[in-house]
């Protein structure tokens, strides 16, 4: 027999979603002076097709899905970011990459159990559908377990604010409205 049991819920600024999101890095490296290469960027527009399909089921749970390209050019920035293929997509701490067996250009993708020298539709979908649901799950524990505390929650605003425009350097002095400061 289940029970469920009413726990209370950190109270959430109204329609949360446009602040929570799933940010989709994609990662290349640094080729010949170039950031992306042909085979990096078919990968990226169906990348990007996939969170198309994917944006509207992430929309209804309330999260954004977000592709934030990355490079890598030297080797300290590779392994600090642990990049050991180009493309390395992440998300919500589950990533996507291909293999290079060897010293070329060849990669090998594998999703249930098929390989393939390019990335399948279906395995991005399957990515991003995983990613979503970590992410939700993510926002669920966070939010069950009473989220920002009540002291830090009258501090947050339910947007980010927006700046001012920075004053002018040239113009009125406020010391001498009949002067310009330049």
């Amino acid at each position: 027999m289940t029970t469920l049991i009413d726990t209370p819920k950190a109270p959430t600024p109204e329609g949360t979603a446009p602040g929570i999101r799933v940010a989709v890095e994609y990662w290349t490296v640094t080729m010949d002076g170039q950031a992306s290469c042909g085979s990096c960027d078919t990968t990226l527009t169906m990348l990007a097709d996939a969170v198309e399909i994917v944006r509207p089921l992430a929309e209804r749970l309330g999260i954004a899905v977000e592709i934030r390209p990355r490079v890598v050019a030297t080797w300290a920035e590779a392994v600090d970011q642990r990049i050991v293929a180009s493309p390395t997509i992440r998300a919500a701490g589950i990533e996507l990459r291909p293999s290079h067996p060897d010293e070329t250009d060849t990669r090998v993708w594998e999703w249930r159990g098929t390989t393939t020298t390019s990335v399948t539709s279906e395995a991005l979908l399957n990515f991003l559908v995983q990613a979503v649901a970590a992410r939700s799950e993510q926002l669920d524990n966070y939010l069950a377990g009473g989220g920002p505390a009540p002291y830090v929650r009258q501090f947050l605003q339910a947007a980010p604010a927006t700046q001012a425009p920075a004053p002018s350097a040239c113009g009125p002095s406020e010391q001498r409205p009949d002067r310009d400061q330049c």
